[in-house]
């Protein structure tokens, strides 16, 4: 009934082009012949009785018989079977369903009326039969029928109310559901009858119950009125009745303690942390003057306050009686140090060694001392609240943040009333204070340029390590002096980096505070150009008031004079060798150099470099230094020993000779000892 032009090329031994033509020209002519997909069908073939049968209808015919037999059809197993391509399946043979062949055609199955009539059957007795709400997939999973007709079959069912359910959810949907009507029914009086028994349902019983909304649920079921009353949580709904026995409860335990535990009120169905701070939102919403803390279970009202204010009493009236004490005590040093100010006259800084000013000792202003007295910890109020009241520890952080300003307030009050004879310090005291800031920091701020000048005069890595040294010592000096001043505190050289930190952060100004902050930072850098951009920030009229300049070359010349002079006078005042050395090499870089040296004992090596590279410097007093360091080193190792103590006082006294300009004193011992270290 149909053969293909390939096959029909390699029979006939003819080329494929005049096959294909011929066969073109046949189909055109005589309408018994349709070429369709590369292949010639006859509408005609030959049976084995000579009857000439039309071949499409050959084809339909077994169709038929397929589908009286099974009552359903793959299209694509049809192709399959009969070894026959889709589109001569489709022009051919599926245009005739519905007259040649008795089906129905869905998607890629052709159905019989009589299969699809016992499939409607099938699912009319699934959808009697079910009594429990049921995947629509799964009744699916038991019927050989596309999406299409399986809905086309409910709905006829539907249409003739004999579907006894209804479908809830998309149909496109997996998660589409059938609900028998008896199942409907059973679980409105399952709902009904528990509810109104006990007042509550968890939300999870709808879930169970495949109730999707049950809030639009308990509308449908309920009258409008007990409707509107429901109170919803997230994970159940209660009655308006039950409510009002857990607010009931609530305000009872507030009004005779003052606080209660939310959830000790709620029932066992309702407690979850969502759950709970929905009941917390709903008791604040209707009680003004409530409190809660957040992620707890607790309210609490202002009489709890006021209770917790009450048991702070004690600690309050202590610590009163504590800043009256200190109090009392700075007044009697202000009343000495006055009257030492009468006596010896107002103290100026002295100089001591490297220039460096004595730290100005500084009186706190009686207005800041107060304000950092009047201090309450929070760590303190709460030790003290566990141990004189009830209160319970998850509320304890919280009470503690709303009474601590009026806590402070009441030790202020009482404090002040302690203190009533107490007069803040005049402003001449606080002038003076200034004044002795400025000729501090004016002396140290000098000494640090001219130290500056100094240790750039050495090689790159001498120098970086003199600057080191500069910052570490008469910088930060400076910037202890500052901080004293700026902070009302005393002894800042003594506390640790963590307590001056602490102290910085309490600065009020934020201004003053920035400034300190940068100036302690500047500490750490490996060179003076930040703590000089810090210096000014210092200066200015918001932060410390100050007047400080860079000297210029005839201070600077002034400057290096006067040190010189200070070195010589410690030289004659010297006892031990190594200090002596130091002091030597100093006067000499002064002396010849012109310039002034920081520096400590680990740069004495660098300093009798520096001093021996100066055209002036005598081979002898090369040696005398060298000597003098072999010696310091020696001492280190042998401390006990008499004799060699002689020896260090002996060649400080020709240090000292030297420097004066002597002739070495006991030269010979001198040298002799030198001879002995070499």
């Amino acid at each position: 009934g149909r053969v293909s032009l390939y096959d029909l090329a390699q029979s006939l031994n003819v080329d494929y082009e005049h096959i294909e033509s011929a066969v073109s020209i046949i189909s055109r002519e005589s309408p018994n012949f349709i070429l369709c997909n590369a292949e010639l069908i006859s509408r005609f073939v030959v049976s084995l009785f000579w009857q000439h049968l039309d071949y499409i209808d050959v084809l339909c015919k077994d169709l038929n018989e397929q589908l009286m037999d099974v009552g359903i059809v793959s299209i694509s197993q049809l192709a399959k079977t009969w070894n026959l391509p889709t589109e001569i399946l489709n022009n051919l043979i599926l245009a005739e369903v519905g007259s040649k062949v008795d089906a129905i055609r869905d998607g890629g199955a052709l159905y019989t009326r009589s299969y699809l009539s016992a499939q409607r059957n099938t699912i009319r007795a699934m959808l009697c039969g079910l009594t429990k709400v049921t995947p629509i997939a799964r009744l699916q999973s038991e019927l050989q029928l596309t999406d299409a007709m399986f809905w086309s079959l409910f709905d006829e069912l539907d249409a003739m109310k004999e579907a006894p359910g209804k479908i809830v959810g998309a149909r496109t949907s997996s998660h589409c559901l059938y609900h028998p009507n008896i199942c409907a029914i059973l679980v409105k009086q399952y709902i009904l009858k528990t509810f109104l028994q006990e007042g509550m349902l968890k939300l999870a019983v709808f879930k169970k119950l495949f109730v999707s909304d049950p809030k639009l649920y308990m509308k449908e079921i309920l009258k409008d009125t007990e409707c509107s009353t429901l109170i919803y949580f997230p994970s159940a709904i209660l009655s308006i009745k039950v409510w009002n026995e857990i607010e009931e409860a609530v305000k009872g335990e507030m009004n005779s303690k003052s606080l209660a535990d939310v959830r000790l009120h709620m029932p066992e169905i309702i407690q979850s942390k969502a759950d709970i701070k929905q009941a917390v939102v709903f008791l604040m919403k209707n009680n003004e003057g409530w409190l809660f803390i957040p992620d707890t279970s607790y309210i609490y009202s202002q009489q709890l306050l006021s209770f917790a204010m009450k048991a702070l009493d004690g600690l309050i009236s202590t610590r009163a009686e504590e800043i009256f004490s200190i109090w009392d005590k700075q007044k009697a040093f202000k009343k000495q140090e006055k009257k030492q100010d009468e006596d010896w006259g107002t103290a100026k800084s002295r100089k001591g060694k490297s220039g460096r000013g004595k730290a100005v000792k500084h009186i706190l202003p009686e207005e800041s001392t107060l304000d950092l007295l009047i201090r309450l910890p929070k760590e303190e109020l709460i030790k003290e609240l566990k141990r004189t009241s009830d209160i319970p520890n998850e509320l304890l952080e919280d009470v503690t943040e709303q009474i601590r300003t009026k806590a402070e307030t009441l030790l202020r009050t009482r404090a002040e009333l302690l203190l009533h004879d107490v007069h803040a310090i005049s402003v001449q005291d606080q002038k003076r204070a200034h004044a002795q800031l400025q000729e501090t920091l004016c002396t140290l701020y000098d000494n640090i340029c001219i130290f500056e000048d100094g240790a750039v005069t050495f090689e790159d890595a001498v120098a970086a390590n003199l600057k080191i040294h500069l910052l570490r010592t008469l910088c930060t000096h400076f910037a202890n002096n500052v901080l004293s001043y700026v902070s009302r505190t005393q002894n800042v050289d003594t506390l640790t980096t963590k307590a001056r930190n602490e102290t910085i952060a309490i600065i009020e100004s934020a201004g003053s505070r920035k400034a300190v902050e940068k100036l302690f930072a500047a500490l750490s850098a490996k060179d003076l150009e930040s703590f000089h951009d810090a210096v000014f920030g210092i200066c200015l009229s918001t932060v410390c008031a100050l007047n400080l300049k860079v000297p210029d070359k005839k201070q600077r010349v002034e400057l290096i004079k006067t040190y010189k002079d200070q070195l010589v006078s410690q030289l004659r005042k010297c006892a031990d060798l190594p200090s002596g050395l130091l002091l030597t090499l100093l006067i000499l870089l002064a002396r010849n150099e012109k310039i002034a040296v920081h520096a400590s004992g680990k740069f004495v090596s660098h300093l009798i470099a520096k001093v021996e590279s100066h055209p002036e410097t005598s081979a002898e007093l090369s040696e005398l230094l060298i000597s003098s360091q072999k010696m310091v080193i020696s001492s280190r190792h042998a401390k006990d020993d008499v004799n060699l103590m002689t020896k260090l006082n002996e060649k400080l006294v020709a240090l000292i000779a030297a420097v004066n300009g002597f002739e070495y004193v006991e030269k010979s011992i001198v040298d002799n000892s030198a001879h002995e270290f070499n």
